[in-house]
């Protein structure tokens, strides 16, 4: 048995686009747990929020941010020869799925309701 192998036998490295991938959603998580979790310290100071739904409420923009994050990185390196295309595709990316993964529901429970 070779103690010096980091890992099981069973498990595979990830590759390197993975990895770099993965290291980069969970900088994407920190940054929107940081950032919600400033905004909702606030809305604490000021009673606008009960604590759970502050914590709640800060850790979902915190997986919504990393998983943008991430995404916008996949969509971007496919237009990686081009510095501009690829910006254009990382904003255009990671703000739709913040969109999409940030929506409050409305009163009647019907997210599509106009």
């Amino acid at each position: 048995m070779n103690r010096a192998y980091p890992m099981s036998p069973h498990q595979r490295p990830l590759s390197p686009a993975a990895a770099n991938l993965l290291e980069l959603g969970k900088l994407g998580a920190i940054v929107g747990v940081c950032g919600a979790g400033a905004h909702n310290l606030r809305r604490l100071q000021r009673e606008e929020i009960e604590p759970a739904a502050a914590l709640t409420d800060t850790l979902r923009v915190g997986v919504a941010s990393g998983l943008a994050t991430a995404t916008a990185t996949l969509v971007a390196s496919a237009f990686r020869p081009s510095p501009l295309l690829s910006l254009v595709a990382t904003l255009a990316t990671g703000t739709a799925v913040m969109y999409a993964l940030t929506q409050e529901p409305t009163a009647t429970g019907d997210d599509h309701a106009q």
